[in-house]
Parts: structure tokens; sequence; C-alpha cells
């Protein structure tokens, strides 16, 4: 891998240590010869991933979500490290990136791609998440009534708390505490997961990576809550039928060379 010249640091400043740290990476980058920029907010503003050979984010996934659609808008390879909890995808620790930063700058990484959905609004309004899409209703206390098509054929009618749809990536987010899968990042598919469907047999399903899906609301006597990645996106019920595809361009995570996904899933899920 190429080594890295020019480096965006994004902090969470809310995280304890996260500012300290951020000082202690760009001293020692820049030791080395590397320029460094750094940000305190998060989602990033437009541009500010331009012309950088990588991001490190110092909070926990969460921070590192906010800065998704630059990343590839700019194709800049996006690195963790976790201050947070679980930390799926900030997957190095302080201790850690201190320790790898010289080999990391010189190139001693791998890249990951991760899939991404890209959701599109009947107005053509569009907005990408790299774990999940979650359609809700607005109002906790009442369920909320969707129809499903796949390729323009008809899958089901739901009615439920809400829908998950949701990459590989974020198979153990949201649609992992719904009672849906686990996969693997590699896999090509994309999963919708009912959230306390009407009908106990509504189990998660699996599309393929090329499928497009379209969601359409049976009626306007709720107004739906949509969000990516946790983020409120797109008022009312006008954004329907809602568009769902798998986006031609992904996510580059930068990892340790001796990462491994299956060490992660035992750490983080206690197995």
């Amino acid at each position: 891998m190429k080594e890295i010249k020019r480096l965006a640091i994004v902090i969470n400043a809310h995280k304890p240590n996260a500012e300290s740290l951020a000082q202690t990476l760009r001293t020692a980058a820049e030791s080395l010869g590397v320029t460094v920029k750094h940000t305190l907010e998060y989602p990033i503003k437009q541009d500010f991933l331009k012309g950088q050979d990588a991001c490190c984010v110092l909070g926990g996934d969460g921070t590192l979500l906010g800065v998704v659609p630059e990343s590839i808008a700019h194709q800049v390879p996006v690195f963790g490290v976790n201050q947070g909890k679980l930390g799926f995808l900030a997957t190095f620790t302080a201790d850690e990136v201190m320790t790898r930063l010289e080999r990391l700058l010189k190139g001693n990484y791998t890249i990951v791609k991760r899939s991404v959905i890209r959701c599109r609004t009947v107005d053509g309004q569009k907005a990408l998440a790299l774990n999940d899409a979650v359609i809700k209703s607005r109002s906790i206390s009442r369920l909320i009534s969707l129809q499903v098509f796949s390729d323009n054929e008809w899958v089901t009618e739901y009615f439920c708390d809400g829908l998950i749809f949701s990459t590989p990536t974020g198979s153990t987010a949201y649609n992992l505490s719904a009672g849906g899968p686990i996969v693997t990042p590699g896999a090509g598919i994309m999963t919708m997961t009912p959230i306390c469907p009407h009908t106990l047999t509504n189990r998660s399903v699996v599309f393929a990576h090329d499928t497009v899906l379209r969601v359409d609301s049976k009626g306007n006597e709720t107004e739906p809550h949509f969000s990516l990645d946790g983020i409120h996106h797109f008022d009312g019920t006008g954004i329907f039928p809602l568009e769902l595809s798998i986006e031609y361009q992904s996510l580059s995570l930068l990892q340790p060379q001796d990462y491994s996904y299956y060490r992660v899933l035992r750490q983080k899920l206690k197995w």
C-alpha cells in the first residue's frame, strides 16, 4: 500500500482524552514528515477530505459514520480509534494506534471495501448509509404499514414498528438487536429485518447486491420517521415510494494487516 503523506484527523471532543490523543498523533505524524489537518466537527464539512491520503477518526463507530459520505466522495480510506463502547468499525485502541502509527504511515496496512446503501426519495433526494436505513412511525405508540417490492415484484406488506435495511457492516448494529442475522462484511447482500412485526412469521429477508427495493406507505395515517445510520433524513409522507439499493461506490476501511473480523466478533460479542 502507498505511504500516507496527508492525514486528516476527525475528533469527537466528547470522548475523554480524544483531543490530547489527537495532539499526540499529530506530533508523531508530523515528525515523520506527514501533513496533518484536524476537525472537531462531524459529520465533517464538504471537501474536508479532498486531497487527503487517509482519515483517522477518534471517537467510536458513531463518529466514523459521520465521515462516510465524504470518504466515499473523495475515495479516502478511513481508520478509527475506538474511544466509545463496542467499536466494530473503530477497531484500533489508543495504545495500538500509537504503537502501529509509523508502520501505518509507511504503508503497512490493508484496505477492505464495505458496501453502503443508497436511498432515493420519489422527489430525487439522495443519501447514503454504511450501517442501515430505518423506517419507523414518528409516533412511538403506533405501528406503521409498509409495502415492499423487489425489482418491481411485490414481496409483502408489513404492519410493524418499522423496517431495518442493513448492509453486512450494519448487521451487527440495529439489525442484530432486532433479531437479524450477522453477515460477514464481504457478502454482497442487503438484509431487511422487521421490527416487532404484527405477523410473527415475518423474519429477515436477504437480497442480492444488485437488487433494487422499493418501499411504499400503505396510507397516510402515520407520518414516517426515516433515518440513515441513526441520523434523521427526509421528512413527511411525500418521500414515498422510497428506493433502496447498494451504491456502486464503496467505503474504504484501512485496517492492520493482521485484522480478523471473527476475532472482533469474539471480543465484542463476548463469545
